[in-house]
């Protein structure tokens, strides 16, 4: 009886470890050697407090501006231009991507370089009367 109590603690610990991992921000790499880099980043949302969020679309351009957080260590949103010369502003949940460690920002800053090509799946998000902002919620670099 004892066993079976044991390894049923052990299968449902387990379960919960691999639940909270998949929410956690997943980061791709290609290339090897020196030749490494960053080419994904998905589950980059997570969870924002008090707001309500729908899976958007999809936006492919370039980077042309990023804005940082108060330390300035960290990419808190991002400006793209698409083919047609028209911006977008779309914003990154940092406090989620944090928990990619304390690598984050390099990570983080590597994927999402000025001038670098990417496609960009969003959410919009919205809540409390504050508008409607854009979240990146996976990257792609082309």
């Amino acid at each position: 009886m004892m066993k079976l109590y044991l390894t049923f603690v052990l299968v449902i610990t387990f379960a919960i470890n691999v639940a909270a991992q998949n929410n956690q921000p997943t980061v791709a790499y290609g290339g090897t050697g020196q030749a490494r880099r960053v080419i994904e980043m998905s589950n980059m949302l997570g969870e924002v407090d008090g707001v309500e969020c729908l899976r958007s679309r999809s936006y492919t351009g370039t980077i042309v501006r990023r804005t940082f957080d108060e330390e300035e260590t960290m990419i808190t949103g991002i400006t793209l231009r698409d083919a047609r010369d028209n911006r977008i502003h779309l914003n990154i949940n940092e406090s989620h991507i944090w928990g990619l460690g304390r690598t984050a920002p390099s990570i983080l800053s590597s994927l999402l370089a000025r001038g670098r090509r990417v496609r960009i799946w969003t959410y919009e998000c919205s809540g409390g009367g504050s508008g409607v902002f854009i979240y990146a919620d996976r990257v792609r670099a082309l």
